[in-house]
């Protein structure tokens, strides 16, 4: 399997928070249900591992779902 990256991660979390925001979750439920899905398909010790291991995850993470739904971040 590949190394799952920062990128990969957030790219993936990013799609389904919008996906899930568009059926009507808040932004809470939407980003736990994204990184739910993301453990489902990484395992959950990846994305553990890529969240501890990741430097100014934050700010690529606001910058990531702000590309992908920017109508959701800036409510």
């Amino acid at each position: 399997m590949v190394e799952l990256s920062l990128l990969t991660l957030l790219n993936l979390v990013g799609n389904n928070f919008c996906e899930y925001r568009n059926i009507g979750h808040d932004n809470y439920k939407s980003l736990l249900l994204a990184y739910s899905d993301a453990s489902h398909e990484f395992g959950p010790l990846e994305v553990k591992n890529v969240i501890e291991n990741s430097d100014n995850f934050k700010v690529a993470a606001i910058a990531v779902a702000a590309v992908k739904c920017p109508n959701y971040i800036m409510e």
